[in-house]
């Protein structure tokens, strides 16, 4: 399966780089505050890479939360499992 993932990842380098050395030409980026020239093929490499730092980002801020609510939710079960023990062991007085 690693030897399948390592040829997906050479060819799909190899097809990025065919693409980068036959789309050279300088593009032209607009911002606010002025403009920035650079090669087609570095624009969207650096659009790609924010965009997975974006991602992981999210991804960890997510998890992050998720364990937090684990934590949480641990601790209650732990309370509430522990309130059931004792109520089970809790001797039953029967008043008439």
């Amino acid at each position: 399966m690693k030897f399948i993932y390592l040829l997906f990842f050479i060819v799909f380098l190899l097809i990025g780089f065919v693409l980068s050395v036959s789309n050279s030409a300088p593009i032209k980026i607009n911002y606010y505050y002025g403009w920035l020239e650079m090669p087609l093929s570095f624009a969207l490499l650096t659009m790609f890479v924010v965009g997975v730092v974006l991602g992981v980002g999210v991804g960890v801020w997510n998890n992050f939360k998720l364990r937090r609510k684990f934590s949480k939710l641990s601790k209650q079960a732990s309370i509430t499992k522990q309130e059931v023990t004792n109520l089970r062991t809790f001797p039953i007085n029967s008043s008439n």
